[in-house]
């Protein structure tokens, strides 16, 4: 029954990803660690959001009103990792190391300097930015919200030394250091949400001095790795100079991803500002059945994630025809891995809503929400959430940015506002509108895919 069944995946991987440039054990190397990387990250995220449950709807939802802030906040440095990572896979499949170490050096320092000039502002005047935002909240969990936004943005800033260090070793390839990584920075954040929140009981303060020492852990780790027996020589001059083309290349692709991440977390904090009156019960309902979601995306986006490294490698190398058909490859193994994720999760969702301790009507507006999800993650999230990665990896940088900014404004928050508000469909209205988002964005990338200009693209890129 083994060997039938490992002959079987032997078959569906010959046909569906080419060895010519990644041996198969080459890419099971790299896509085991990062399905545990991504897969632990979110579940611990779901225990982190059961656990702050347990202090109350109101904590939940006080959380819930702030992530899109965060998320704003982070638009920068994030761009500057994804750059980081196509820009370190590129000039690897290059086989320069000193085009590397200037890569990371110059990563390393781009990034924790977005960082502070977001950051510090969010600090410093907390309860402006909450009560400019959300007027109407009530006062509770305004001032739950104000606690969490300053001390997440202390962390946020923490982070960027970690996430300049990952984004490198992710694209050397080095998935093993990066699910090491996350590891010891998600299991050290669960460890310390449980002391902090269930034991010493100091629900969103808990929460915040979690996150802050479980990203100074991580951050410390991380250089560690990335000295300890180096996969490439790091050196101090990178860390402090200024390549021209080197930041070209850097900006022209975190530019249009950080426009498309700035404009679409300002859709997503919209979303939550007209979803704020719906009540605290909405609001964690929603939230419950977003952690859950992001269990079972998880494996999902390793390819994604996964397309990043290897598309980027085959740009670099100038194999332009190889970088296609493992796009097309990314593109079956997240879907296989989203169907065998949800076959895994689905069943067991009465079992895990309970870890939330959420009232009964949040518990049951949860369950539905994530039922009703089912057909548009199946049909449509694999392919808008893996084929941005592979084009962008490519060199086609613009085309997947435009298309998600105007997918998210006139999809997720005009009709989503429409289908919440005028027709009166509440939280559902959101969530729908995030299903029809999917479609949109699956249908446009498929046919820019398949139409091939972003080949040239790549062509360019490699020159």
């Amino acid at each position: 029954m083994g060997t039938a069944v490992k002959k079987k995946a032997a078959t569906l991987y010959a046909r569906h990803l080419p060895d010519s440039v990644f041996s198969p054990r080459e890419m099971t190397r790299m896509l085991v660690p990062i399905i545990l990387d991504s897969m632990s990250i979110m579940f611990i995220n779901m225990l982190i959001v059961a656990l702050i449950g347990r202090s109350g709807e109101t904590s939940v939802a006080a959380v819930n009103l702030v992530s899109p802030i965060t998320s704003m906040i982070a638009c920068l440095f994030n761009s500057i990792s994804v750059a980081g990572t196509v820009v370190v896979a590129r000039a690897w499949g290059q086989g320069g190391g000193d085009k590397v170490s200037r890569a990371a050096g110059h990563i390393l320092w781009l990034i924790f300097a977005a960082g502070t000039v977001c950051c510090l502002p969010f600090m410093l005047f907390p309860r402006p930015v909450v009560q400019m935002f959300y007027p109407t909240v009530e006062p509770e969990m305004l001032e739950k919200a104000v606690d969490y936004l300053a001390g997440c943005c202390l962390s946020i800033l923490i982070f960027t030394v970690y996430q300049g260090v990952f984004c490198i070793l992710r694209g050397l390839g080095e998935s093993r250091r990066c699910l090491v990584l996350t590891i010891i920075i998600n299991g050290s954040y669960l460890v310390f949400s449980f002391l902090f929140i269930n034991i010493l009981t100091l629900d969103i303060q808990g929460s915040v001095l979690a996150l802050i020492l479980a990203r100074a852990l991580g951050a410390a780790s991380g250089v560690a790795l990335l000295l300890w027996e180096p996969p490439v020589r790091l050196r101090l001059r990178d860390m402090f100079s200024l390549d021209g083309p080197l930041l070209r290349d850097i900006f022209h692709i975190s530019v249009p991803f950080c426009v498309e991440q700035l404009f679409a977390s300002g859709g997503s904090l919209i979303m939550t500002m007209f979803m704020a009156p719906l009540g605290a019960t909405a609001i964690a309902a929603h939230a419950v059945a977003n952690s859950l979601l992001g269990v079972v995306q998880s494996a999902g986006a390793a390819a994604a994630t996964l397309a990043v490294t290897v598309v980027g490698r085959c740009a670099g190398a100038g194999q332009t025809e190889e970088g296609r058909r493992y796009g097309e490859g990314m593109n079956w193994l997240a879907r296989m891995l989203t169907a065998a994720s949800a076959a895994a999760v689905y069943p067991l969702l009465p079992v895990l809503l309970r870890l939330y301790r959420p009232s009964p009507e949040a518990c049951a507006l949860s369950l539905r929400l994530l039922l009703c999800t089912l057909p548009g993650l199946l049909l449509f999230w694999p392919l808008s959430n893996t084929l941005p990665n592979t084009l962008r990896a490519a060199g086609d940088t613009v085309f997947p940015s435009v298309l998600s900014l105007a997918a998210m404004w006139s999809v997720r928050v005009a009709a989503g506002f429409w289908l919440t508000v005028p027709l009166g469909l509440g939280i559902m209205g959101v969530w729908a509108s995030m299903w029809i988002e999917w479609a949109v964005r699956a249908l446009c990338l498929k046919l820019r895919f398949n139409y091939g200009k972003w080949i040239h693209k790549t062509a360019q890129s490699a020159l």
